[in-house]
């Protein structure tokens, strides 16, 4: 009985060793909405409130390299991103041109970008936001 119980005790270890967990996230990006993501979009809303920009702000988003470059209406602007699943979050050092702007747009513009944590695609509709709080909307631009 004795070793019934030892060799039990034994096979259970051994199998327990060879289970792991894996702790780093898959990374996945929504198929639907994947290749829809790539390209030119030109800022719509800003804060829930359509702007008169003289030149409006676009993104265009490269997945695979994940990077992005654009305009902020004053600008030239480039950068990375992160995208997992829903999560999207650009990185902080984003490079800019340094033209003096005479609109206070940009600044407003830039540091929404920051904020963003969540993307959702509709169409040709691009939402950005941070949590459920809807930051900027942009239109695809073909």
């Amino acid at each position: 009985m004795r070793r019934i119980f030892f060799f039990t005790v034994f096979a259970l270890s051994i199998t327990s060793c060879h289970t792991s967990k894996k702790l780093t996230p898959d990374i996945v990006i929504e198929k639907d909405n994947a290749p829809s993501f790539n390209g030119k979009w030109q800022l719509k809303m800003l804060f829930a409130s359509e702007n008169a920009w003289t030149k409006p702000p676009f993104i265009n988003i490269n997945l695979k390299d994940k990077t992005f470059i654009g305009n902020s209406s004053c600008n030239s602007i480039s950068g990375q991103f992160t995208i997992i699943d829903s999560y999207l979050g650009f990185d902080k050092n984003i490079t800019s041109t340094k033209m003096a702007c005479t609109n206070n747009y940009e600044k407003a513009f830039l540091s929404a970008l920051l904020k963003i944590n969540k993307y959702t695609i509709n169409k040709d509709e691009l939402e950005l936001s941070q949590g459920e709080i809807v930051l900027m909307t942009f239109k695809r631009d073909y």
